[in-house]
């Protein structure tokens, strides 16, 4: 037997002994001969057994309805886009932001704050979008920002080709995309990755030297970056 079929059961036995107590108070024991008895008749009042019963079956009753199990609540999925259904953010508190320096080819450039999990197209979005010519591309619209990071959109070259370049033909490491940047001596699409990931992150490098500062790039590889890569 479950829970709430014990409960009904113990609610229906002490009802029944409560109302066999009132009866026996009120008119004698079950049994005696109704031919001796007093003719029935309506009775206002009470006496203090019964009175006393009475109370006895309402706190039994009250109780049970206390102790008695409750059902527990089920977990609400919030609904998403397309009938999907997510089962929770876990982390971030609802409405937590982070603050993004939006800079280079976008019409308003600046800090704004973001809700957390904001992609690098929001980022852009907020400083009120790319300018004529910026070279989207070049970085990673659909990657989540990061709390203090810059986001820098570049722009092309005044000859209409993808920034990148200075005009003695070096490799700009802070505007270059990663198929420029593989021109570099030593760097490959793995490498050409890791350095445009980290300015976006941290900001345009002050200086070729700083590129020691991403994995991959030691003594050797930046010995071979001083002539062909430039700031």
């Amino acid at each position: 037997m479950d829970a709430s079929g014990d409960v009904t059961s113990r609610v229906d036995h002490a009802l029944r002994q409560a109302a066999a107590r009132a009866y026996e108070a009120a008119h004698g024991a079950l049994g005696e001969d109704v031919a001796q008895a007093e003719p029935a008749r309506w009775r206002w009042e009470m006496s203090p057994r019964v009175i006393v019963t009475l109370g006895l079956v309402a706190l039994i009753i009250g109780a049970l309805v206390v102790w008695a199990p409750r059902p527990t609540g089920a977990a609400v999925s919030t609904p998403l886009a397309g009938g999907q259904e997510s089962p929770g953010i876990v982390g971030a508190p609802v409405g937590a932001v982070v603050s993004v320096h939006v800079a280079g080819a976008v019409t308003q450039p600046g800090v704004y704050e973001l809700p957390v999990g904001s992609r690098v197209t929001d980022a852009i979005e907020a400083a009120g979008g790319s300018l004529e010519g910026a070279e989207l591309d070049a970085i990673n619209l659909a990657r989540q920002v990061a709390d203090g990071e810059q986001v820098r959109v570049p722009t092309q070259g005044a000859d209409g080709a993808a920034a990148g370049r200075t005009p003695d033909g070096r490799v700009n490491i802070n505007t270059a995309d990663v198929a420029v940047l593989e021109d570099l001596p030593g760097v490959g699409p793995v490498l050409a990755g890791r350095i445009v990931e980290y300015r976006e992150r941290h900001g345009p490098f002050a200086s070729v030297d700083a590129l020691e500062s991403v994995t991959g790039v030691g003594p050797a590889v930046l010995a071979g970056l001083m002539d062909a890569a430039a700031v």
